[in-house]
């Protein structure tokens, strides 16, 4: 039992420190996913599970957009200023989960819904240790 109880301890004191890395690594990883994406040329719009995406907005505006946003929540994270991360985190939440969507309509059981949706997930923790945090 007091194993059991240590583990529910440490688990407690992770959701209760800043979300410092979770924010850099969406932002890190919206860049790369865009800038990946950018450099294959437009093949965003041949991949069956990003159609639905690209119909919504094209390939140059999810480029753009995670990019943009990547940059804005990692440049807002080194400010270091609650409310300016609270609304990167809100845009990066928005980003990952409409990418989810659009795989997920495309190819419900395609493991990329797993990957997007956690980094939305992440981004939603942030959200909530951010409202929460004081000082």
């Amino acid at each position: 039992m007091k194993a059991f109880d240590g583990l529910i301890q440490g688990a407690a004191t992770i959701f209760r420190r800043e979300p410092w890395w979770a924010e850099f690594w969406s932002a890190m990883t919206a860049v790369m996913w865009s800038s990946l994406s950018f450099a294959s040329m437009g093949a965003l719009r041949y991949w069956p599970s990003m159609r639905v995406l690209t119909e919504l907005g094209g390939d140059r505006f999810w480029h753009v957009a995670g990019v943009a946003m990547g940059a804005m929540q990692f440049l807002f994270l080194l400010c270091d200023q609650r409310w300016l991360r609270w609304g990167a985190a809100i845009g990066m939440c928005w980003f990952w989960g409409v990418l989810t969507l659009g795989v997920w309509v495309a190819t419900p059981w395609a493991p990329a819904v797993a990957v997007y949706a956690g980094w939305c997930g992440i981004n939603l923790f942030s959200i909530l240790r951010l409202l929460r945090h004081h000082g």
